[in-house]
């Protein structure tokens, strides 16, 4: 226990004697989650910029261009056929509704005049628009309709529904999905990190390894479990001192709900943290050489992260993927993350843990064998 000990404190003194590294190590993640920011933060309804050419000018299409005005998500201006292109090709509109002469008269006659829409955005864009304005005109042909071609009657039903306008009561509900795909989003770049930053603590061995302080070690009363105990648990503590931060600036920093508990988030990470820790030391111990290692690690952690689920949804990847997604460790971590924010309990993560500690032990302890078979170690570069 004694050699373990002065091993991890040998390690920490090492790793943090240059002050860089703590921001590496420990802060270099909020990264993740900053890029996060950016890619979920602007999430949520825009206000659509509409340009209205109104051609007619009669009374329906005045009405029509103030129930646009009354939309939330509307800011409407008027503007001339001739500015259309350069306003919409500028990007200072983002569509606009023409409403061609004669509209007025053609709602009398049962026959609705087809208003234009035009977007270089896409029906994206174009729907919500097309989806108003479809149902003022429907709305005013059922009363052409209902009055018979009847003029006088017409107005007096229209009067009568302007004055009785349908009412909504709006209630503002809490946008989870967005806070979710942030924390997913997050804790993809935190999983990604976690192997770089495990990988960047093993490299302590290599060096070691290098400057022959490993033939040293071996020479005195240090097994290989000992030594790979001192190495896995500071990777341990600096996996930890990961999540926390992360955990922290996540909830008081950046405000995001994960839509999961603080203690499943940290039970869930940690586990995989175990695991990071695993693959760095299976790497370190099959290298044979500084480079080796560090292409080793990438070749793994790049490839696995995005099969893993880390950077976008899983299920939009081809089904040969998906089934590849199995067998590497990101997906369990991010599946478990995915159950609780869709309503699951502990108790339907157990088999994602389980998996998770499987690889983890694994890993250690292939870690573990190799190490002990190459006690006498050869010229290492």
């Amino acid at each position: 226990m004694r050699n373990t000990l002065l091993i991890i404190a040998n390690i920490l003194k090492v790793t943090f004697r240059k002050k860089g590294n703590i921001i590496v190590y420990l802060f270099l993640p909020l990264a993740g989650v900053f890029l996060a920011l950016l890619m979920y933060g602007n999430a949520g309804s825009t206000v659509l910029r509409i340009g209205v050419v109104n051609s007619d000018n009669g009374v329906f299409s005045q009405d029509l261009k103030a129930s646009l005005q009354e939309a939330d998500n509307f800011m409407i201006s008027d503007v001339s056929k001739d500015e259309i292109s350069g306003l919409l090709l500028n990007m200072d509109l983002d569509a606009v509704v023409e409403i061609p002469a004669g509209y007025t008269e053609s709602i009398y006659k049962r026959n609705p005049e087809k208003i234009e829409v035009q977007s270089v955005k896409g029906q994206e864009t174009t729907v919500w628009i097309n989806q108003r304005l479809n149902s003022y005109t429907d709305t005013l042909y059922r009363l052409s309709v209902a009055a018979g071609g009847d003029r006088a009657s017409f107005d007096a039903m229209y009067g009568q529904y302007k004055s009785n306008p349908a009412r909504l009561t709006v209630v503002k509900l809490k946008d989870e999905v967005t806070g979710k795909n942030m924390a997913q989003a997050s804790v993809g770049f935190l999983i990604m990190f976690l192997m770089a930053g495990a990988s960047l603590i093993n490299m302590i061995i290599l060096k070691e390894k290098r400057d022959r302080t490993y033939h040293r070690i071996c020479s005195a009363p240090v097994n290989a479990r000992q030594y790979i105990a001192g190495n896995a648990v500071t990777s341990l503590l600096v996996v930890i001192a990961q999540i926390l931060i992360i955990q922290l600036f996540m909830k008081y920093v950046f405000r995001i709900d994960s839509g999961i508990s603080d203690v499943s988030m940290f039970i869930i990470l940690l586990m995989f943290g175990l695991v990071a820790i695993g693959v760095g030391l299976v790497v370190t111990a099959f290298s044979s050489s500084s480079y080796m290692a560090s292409t080793l690690s990438t070749l793994i952690m790049v490839p696995t992260c995005m099969l893993g689920g880390c950077f976008w949804d899983i299920n939009q990847m081809p089904d040969i993927m998906q089934k590849i997604g199995y067998f590497i460790p990101q997906h369990w971590a991010m599946n478990a993350i995915n159950k609780l924010q869709t309503g699951g309990t502990q108790s339907d993560i157990y088999m994602n843990l389980l998996i998770l500690g499987a690889f983890a032990a694994a890993l250690i302890l292939i870690a573990v064998y190799r190490f002990s078979r190459t006690n006498n170690m050869q010229k290492f570069t």
